[in-house]
Parts: structure tokens; C-alpha cells; sequence
């Protein structure tokens, strides 16, 4: 995981969703006391790893969804240049979070159509 450097936060943004999605173990070779409070929050949030790979939808990689007891992580992937809204398939009425920000989003019944910046990911927490 690199968080510091010269890219725009939805690119660190897609990176830490792709290390969430792993499931695995997580390394970090920045100089801590160097990382912006923003993106060290990140690193936080996916300590410890859940040890949850992603389960995707299909080859195209682009919304996997991490099974935990009490909730689902759904990682949705812009790999585009272009923002791009896309659609999430919920089981139900759940509510909705946005997981780096802490957002909430609201609660929805059965798909919830998520808002996705070019070269970047969202990393959804569903209740």
C-alpha cells in the first residue's frame, strides 16, 4: 500500500479498495509520520485485514462483494478514465455506507446505483 506520492485520492482511494478486496495482508512502505491524515486513515480502516477475499460478480472485476458475519463489503471498480454510475444488487432493504468516509448512504431495497470517479472505487459497507 503506497499512500503517499503525487496521485489524485481517488487513485489512493482505488488502491486501498483493491487491498480491502484481497482480504490479505496488508504492507505499507511509506514513511508514516509523511502520509496526510486523510490517507493514513485509510490505512487504519483496513488493519486488520479481514482475511475475506472478494467474491466478483463476474471477469470484469469490477463489484466484488467480502462476506463478513455481520455485514457486506461491496468494492465497486471505475477501471475508466470517465466517472461512471454503477449499480449494486442488495438482498433486500439494507442500509447503505460509504466505508472510507463514514458517510451514510441511506437505506435501499434491492440495488443501489453508486456514483464512481474515473480510475478510483468505492468501498461499500451494506447492513
Amino acid at each position: 500500500m503506497v499512500l503517499t506520492g503525487d496521485l489524485p485520492d481517488n487513485e489512493y482511494q482505488f488502491h486501498a479498495t483493491a487491498i480491502y478486496a484481497s482480504g490479505g495482508m496488508v504492507l505499507s512502505g511509506d514513511d508514516l509520520t509523511k502520509i496526510p491524515a486523510n490517507r493514513l486513515a485509510m490505512l487504519r480502516k483496513l488493519l486488520p485485514p479481514t482475511g475475506v477475499p472478494a467474491v466478483f460478480e463476474d471477469d470484469s472485476l469490477r463489484v466484488g462483494v467480502v462476506k463478513l458475519r455481520d455485514r457486506r463489503m461491496v468494492c465497486v471498480f471505475n477501471w475508466g478514465g470517465e466517472p461512471e454510475a454503477m449499480r449494486v444488487r442488495l438482498a433486500g432493504k439494507r442500509r447503505v455506507t460509504d466505508y472510507w468516509s463514514g458517510e451514510d448512504l441511506g437505506e435501499h431495497e434491492g440495488a443501489y446505483v453508486v456514483n464512481v470517479a474515473g480510475r478510483s472505487a468505492r468501498l461499500l459497507s451494506v447492513i
